[in-house]
């Protein structure tokens, strides 16, 4: 199949794949609340008969698995996410991945009687991290899916992330989501703070010791945290309090040795103030992103089909990615998580800003829309065909 059918092809859907990136855009919801996205998503993907049977998870009510043409055997997976993050929306575009991923089961289901493989659409909810203070807090929507055996049959795996460059096999790198709790005794602060065990303290002398650690982190690896808790009144000796942080690294066994310094930030801030620490985990540990080569070769020819220049991550200051709970897939299953630009890359709008958010809607967003959905489209029927 050439590159310019499935660019014909695609015209016949885009005013309408156009008008689902808008509506989740309108519509952002947090991580395991996308009620009106994922179910705006199945209704289009049955409405254009590309998907009309869904398998669907009651403790995981926002997730879901389509087949294009229920096939059994193996199959290929196309991931989309659709979960925006706390008070700026889709910042980080997964509203054009769902887009793209749609746009790329449309194309294909003009080919379904042809392919030797089934082919899957998986939505994958709660990629974001965000507090675990939050009743949807934790992330790892596709940690939750491997576990259930959802890719047991994958044969490949592939998405495509909006970004500020064009990257065929970005390093992201893993991650681990931890929230401290600092327990100790309130007392008067004025009139006898000296019977008081101060939680804040305990926090402060954390974040302090963690910064004083970051001097010797290497490029890649990366500690951030916010303070979700830390007191309810200036004159009252804090008895409670609670942090959130993320702890990532180049890869998973180096975030393992990390995250062992950073406990002993809180150990030792516990111990000098004499307050109880309690370690709360995130939904697992997202591990580092594998590309696989196959994949990667076969959607670099069909970007430079496009004329799209895609580069590898030699190319670029890997110290500047992020991380993705699809790396776990990527450490089972041969898998791609390419970039495409919708921004220039000059550092002006990046991801997780509410500038990136209104990029997602601009012409540069359309456009990218176009092309992710006929690079995937285009990359599974060539992996099918081999």
């Amino acid at each position: 199949m050439k590159i310019s059918d499935l660019l014909s092809d695609y015209k016949n859907i885009e005013k309408e794949i156009v008008k689902l990136n808008k509506y989740l855009y309108d519509n952002p919801e947090l991580g395991y609340e996308e009620i009106k996205s994922s179910t705006k998503i199945k209704s289009f993907l049955k409405e254009h008969k590309i998907v009309n049977n869904f398998k669907e998870f009651n403790d995981i009510p926002t997730a879901f698995v389509g087949s294009l043409n229920n096939k059994k055997g193996k199959n290929i997976a196309i991931c989309i996410e659709y979960d925006a993050l706390p008070e700026i929306g889709h910042a980080c575009g997964h509203n054009l991945i769902t887009s793209m991923g749609v746009g790329a089961m449309y194309l294909l289901s003009k080919f379904k009687e042809k392919l030797n493989s089934e082919i899957l659409i998986v939505g994958c909810p709660a990629e974001e991290i965000i507090p675990l203070t939050f009743e949807n807090g934790g992330g790892g929507g596709k940690i939750k899916l491997l576990k259930k055996g959802v890719f047991d049959d994958t044969i490949a795996a592939m998405m495509i992330h909006p970004a500020t460059r064009n990257e065929v096999d970005p390093l992201m790198i893993a991650v681990k989501q931890i929230d401290i709790e600092f327990i100790g005794k309130s007392a008067h602060a004025s009139g006898s703070p000296y019977v008081g065990r101060n939680a804040l303290d305990a926090q402060i002398l954390s974040y302090n010791a963690i910064s004083v650690l970051r001097q010797q982190l290497k490029s890649t690896e990366k500690i951030h945290g916010i303070i979700t808790s830390g007191g309810v009144s200036p004159n009252i000796i804090p008895d409670y309090t609670r942090s959130s942080w993320m702890i990532r690294a180049q890869k998973t066994s180096e975030l393992k040795k990390l995250e062992k310094k950073v406990i002993n930030c809180f150990e030792s801030a516990g111990k000098s103030t004499g307050c109880e620490i309690n370690m709360i985990e995130g939904n697992g540990t997202y591990e580092n992103l594998v590309t696989d080569k196959k994949l990667a070769n076969i959607f670099i020819k069909k970007s430079e089909e496009l004329s799209i220049d895609m580069k590898t991550n030699e190319y670029y200051d890997q110290s500047k990615n992020g991380s993705t709970d699809f790396g776990n897939i990527s450490k089972q299953i041969p898998s791609l998580h390419a970039f495409l630009a919708v921004v220039p890359d000059d550092g002006k709008i990046v991801n997780h800003q509410p500038e990136f958010t209104e990029a997602t809607i601009k012409p540069a967003a359309i456009e990218a829309i176009k092309n992710g959905s006929v690079l995937l489209a285009s990359t599974v029927l060539e992996l099918d065909s081999l």
